[in-house]
C-alpha cells in the first residue's frame, strides 16, 4: 500500500510526494513531511526494523538469554530500560527509528499565525478589488 508496483498503483508515499511537489509547501515543512515519509517507506520495506523485530534481535542478543525460548528477567529489564532511554532521547537507535532528525523550531506556531494574518488580508484585498 505504502510502496506498490507503479504499474497498476504507485503507492500512497509516491502519490504524497507527487503532491507536495504541485503544493506550495514551504521548505521547512516539506522537509519534515520528507522525513517522515522516508521513515515510513524505510519501515515498509523492511530498511529499518519494527518494535517486534527490535526486540526479538535485543533478546538473542543479550547475554543472559540461552536461546531456550525462556526470557531471563534480567534480559526483560535491561531492554526495558533501553526502550525507556529511546523513548526519552538519551539513546539512539537507527535500527529502530533510522536517521530522523528534526529541523523543526518551536516557533512554528507563531509561524503559522502569521501566515494566516498574510493570507487573510491577502483575502480582504481581493474581495475589495
Amino acid at each position: 500500500m505504502f510502496l506498490c508496483d507503479e504499474k497498476e498503483f504507485p503507492g500512497l508515499v509516491p502519490l504524497i510526494f507527487q503532491f507536495l511537489d504541485e503544493a506550495e509547501v514551504d521548505t521547512e515543512t516539506r522537509n519534515t513531511i520528507t522525513q517522515y515519509l522516508t521513515f515510513i517507506q524505510n519501515r515498509a520495506s523492511g530498511k529499518i526494523s519494527t518494535l517486534a523485530k527490535w526486540m526479538r534481535n535485543y533478546v538473542q542478543k543479550h547475554p543472559k538469554y540461552a536461546k531456550d525460548s525462556y526470557v531471563p528477567d534480567e534480559t526483560i529489564y535491561d531492554m526495558i530500560k533501553t526502550m525507556d532511554e529511546i523513548s526519552k532521547g538519551d539513546k539512539q537507535c537507527s535500527e529502530l527509528l533510522g536517521n530522523f532528525s528534526s529541523q523543526t523550531k518551536r516557533d512554528i506556531p507563531t509561524a503559522v499565525c502569521r501566515g494566516e494574518a498574510i493570507i487573510t488580508a491577502a483575502q480582504k484585498k481581493d474581495v475589495a478589488s
